[in-house]
């Protein structure tokens, strides 16, 4: 710690050591003596700019306004330190300052601290931002304090989930979401990739998982989980109906009929639950195909399988099985709707007129079973019930499953 004057180019030490005093010599000019110190003092890659700090002729421009001036540099012995310029008395021009150089490595392992934890958190708000700006509803956890922030949710979820003030904890509020806004098939598996311990487990900090479920609707919802840190994750959960639907019509949708196809039956149906499943075919077909030609062959299929399709809802599924046979499989629903919606495709196909072909007749036959099994299991009832109903053409048979015919 020195007094400059800068007008008598003079120095007074106040407080010094021998490492000073070596180059703050009064047989050579001041400003010399200075710039000695400071290139001493000073780590190569902070030479030139204490350097440009010291500089005392352009002191008394850069003091005008102000009575302190300082700049942090890293020295050889002590590390980060703080060189700073104080005026003293009110004199004008600037005359006399006091020159102190001060260990500042406790405050800067702080402030480097800060500037860490301030880029991780950059980070992981930018993961968050990045998740958020293609999710509707976006949820952060904290798997120690089970602590559940909401960053967005979409207004179907809130209500389905029926949100208070303050969230629940997470484990509640997972099962509250699965058992309400999850599809009942879907619930177990969707369970698994939520727990704390398969996250941690699959998922490295930094990486995300994506896992595709049904809603309670029966729409394509997408989740995808981002493990943020050691003990924290975000969820985002957005539609994706369209866009798997638009997927799905490609690899799974016959083009002729528009009804679903053989794949699809492989790959999605066939292991599924339900309370129905119908074989039906169109009678005499291979006549019309001789008779009036493919093209004809081709107008029956798109018919009646226009009229299916357009007599089941949402939740059933129709699929073309092969040649004109088609398969639809029925969920939530009784033996007597059951039988009456079978009469009425079998009514709508019968009365139906090709365009094209005006002279040709269409009947349907329809074998179905009724119970509550796999889809695959139902097949065989149902197909041996469609040959029962070939026998007579044009009639609706329905057998109980597992019992045998």
């Amino acid at each position: 710690m020195h007094v400059l004057d800068l007008e008598d180019k003079t120095v007074f030490p106040i407080k010094s050591n021998e490492f000073i005093d070596k180059f703050m010599k009064c047989d050579i000019p001041l400003q010399e003596s200075l710039t000695n110190i400071m290139v001493n003092l000073a780590c190569p890659e902070s030479i030139a700019t204490i350097k440009n700090f010291t500089t005392l002729s352009t002191l008394p421009e850069r003091m005008k306004n102000t009575n302190v001036i300082s700049e942090i540099f890293h020295g050889k012995i002590h590390g980060w330190s703080k060189a700073i310029f104080v005026r003293i008395g009110e004199e004008k021009p600037l005359r006399r300052v006091l020159y102190l150089v001060e260990n500042v490595n406790a405050q800067m392992t702080k402030l480097e601290q800060e500037k860490e934890l301030l880029e991780q958190n950059r980070k992981q708000q930018n993961m968050i931002n990045a998740l958020m700006n293609g999710f509707a509803s976006v949820v952060g956890v904290d798997f120690v304090t089970e602590k559940v922030e909401f960053f967005r949710v979409y207004d179907r979820i809130k209500n389905a989930l029926g949100l208070m003030k303050e969230p629940p904890s997470l484990k509640v509020l997972i099962e509250k979401f699965v058992s309400t806004a999850v599809l009942e098939e879907d619930r177990d598996n969707l369970r698994k990739v939520i727990d704390e311990s398969y996250i941690k487990e699959y998922v490295p900090v930094g990486h995300s998982l994506s896992k595709i479920f049904h809603n309670e609707l029966g729409q394509y919802v997408e989740m995808k989980i981002v493990r943020t840190g050691e003990e924290t994750a975000v969820f985002g959960f957005t539609d994706k109906t369209n866009e798997i639907t638009e997927i799905n019509d490609k690899i799974y949708r016959d083009s002729l009929t528009q009804v679903m196809n053989r794949k699809y039956f492989d790959d999605k149906l066939a292991s599924q639950n339900c309370q129905a499943v119908v074989m039906a075919d169109i009678d005499f077909f291979k006549e019309i195909n001789d008779n009036h030609g493919h093209q004809c062959g081709d107008a029956a299929l798109a018919a009646v399988a226009s009229i299916l399709s357009s007599s089941v809802r949402d939740l059933d599924h129709v699929v073309r099985y092969g040649g004109d046979e088609f398969l639809i499989a029925f969920k939530g629903i009784t033996h007597e709707v059951l039988k009456i919606r079978l009469e009425q495709m079998r009514a709508k196909a019968e009365k139906t007129k090709l365009q094209d072909y005006p002279n040709v007749k269409l009947t349907m036959s329809f074998g179905g079973t009724f119970g509550d099994g796999i889809v695959t299991d139902m097949l065989s009832f149902a197909d041996k019930a469609l040959y029962v109903s070939k026998k007579k053409r044009n009639c609706v048979t329905i057998v109980p499953f597992e019992e045998k015919i």
